[in-house]
């Protein structure tokens, strides 16, 4: 073999590649919060980004505006080979770092920091969290007398990622001029509101036919950065075209009384008086992403302020648990109870 033996032993490119690969995948660093940040600290200069802020999402379109222009955006490679668990990247109401190509084009280097996150769990394989919107104020989780029907386990479900997401959640009851043709349905809706609001929860009763609610709805719009969300079919863009005089599409509900998806993608709206809030199309279920049972504490304080016997209680009919008595009592909605239940089932262990 003579002195050709290091040629011989050498790897061919083809192997080095494929090693140098493998250690990339192998180290974690990049993906870090603390390297994530300092990768947008290294590009926040005025001379190579500017602040942007992403105000549509569609298709493969990114629109964000900075600057006092409109830019559509592409993202930057890198932030594209990013392996994360989020099914999108980029979502409607983030900050970013932008570089202008021209006047109407930009590149998206990184996204800031988010102050909250409305995500849910991706419907088909569950396996990756959906962004809804980031950087908001409040979730305005919308539903409707009648035209769809609404259940409490909705409401519960958006509770629990208000406070997961850390942000505040407000009740919408839209299409209550539908009371005469819905007796039992105006019933229920009576007692989901008496019941939200006992736990301080703000709740509004509004229609967008008679107008109803608006005025109130408008006040807690008002300065704020607000989403409307919520199953199809309640509203929630014929709403905002009410409080607004915009003029966004709008469908009628299918004959099998569920609402047709509209609004196709989400959208940030500057509001006529002041604040702004997102249009989102409309959802068939709405799954919690990560849950953990630490989770379920914030959005069911009447079940875990009854003083069990023990304090790590998780009130599943344990010996010495409240809950039985205090349902008796009406102090527990028992609905409520079977909602938490569900998704306490769910949920993964946490430290109480």
């Amino acid at each position: 073999m003579g002195e050709d033996w290091e040629e011989y032993f050498a790897p061919s490119k083809r192997e080095t590649r494929k090693e140098r690969k493998r250690a990339v995948q192998r180290d974690r660093s990049k993906y870090k919060k603390t390297d994530q940040r300092k990768v947008a600290e290294k590009i926040d200069t005025p001379s190579n980004c500017i602040h942007g802020k992403v105000i549509t999402i569609r298709s493969k379109d990114i629109i964000v505006y900075a600057n006092d222009h409109m830019y559509t955006c592409t993202v930057r490679g890198v932030l594209k080979l990013e392996r994360t668990k989020d099914k999108n990247l980029i979502v409607v109401g983030d900050n970013v770092w932008m570089r202008p190509v021209d006047q109407t084009t930009g590149v998206i280097f990184a996204v800031k920091s988010r102050t909250s996150i409305l995500c849910r769990q991706e419907h088909l394989h569950r396996k990756k969290q959906q962004l809804v919107a980031a950087n908001v104020d409040q979730v305005l989780i919308t539903l409707s007398l009648a035209e769809p029907a609404s259940r409490s386990t909705i409401i519960d479900r958006y509770l629990v990622a208000a406070y997961k997401g850390n942000f505040d959640p407000v009740i919408v009851f839209n299409k209550m001029d539908l009371r005469e043709q819905y007796p039992q349905e105006e019933l229920r809706v009576e007692e989901y509101l008496a019941l939200y609001t006992s736990l301080n929860i703000p709740t509004i009763a509004v229609s967008a036919v008679t107008g109803e609610g608006l005025k109130e709805l408008e006040y807690v719009l008002k300065s704020k950065v607000s989403v409307f969300s919520g199953q199809s079919g309640t509203g929630k863009t014929h709403l905002i075209n009410a409080i607004t005089g915009f003029e966004l599409k709008t469908g009628e509900v299918r004959a099998i009384g569920k609402g047709a998806h509209t609004t196709t993608f989400a959208q940030l709206l500057a509001l006529p008086f002041e604040g702004w809030c997102v249009d989102t199309p409309g959802i068939r279920s709405f799954g919690i992403w990560d849950l953990k049972k630490q989770d379920l504490i914030p959005a069911f304080p009447e079940i875990f302020s009854q003083g069990c016997s023990f304090a790590n209680c998780w009130h599943q009919g344990e010996e010495g648990c409240s809950i039985p008595q205090a349902i008796e009592e009406g102090r527990v909605s028992p609905f409520r109870y079977a909602s938490y239940l569900s998704l306490l089932e769910s949920a993964t262990e946490s430290k109480y």
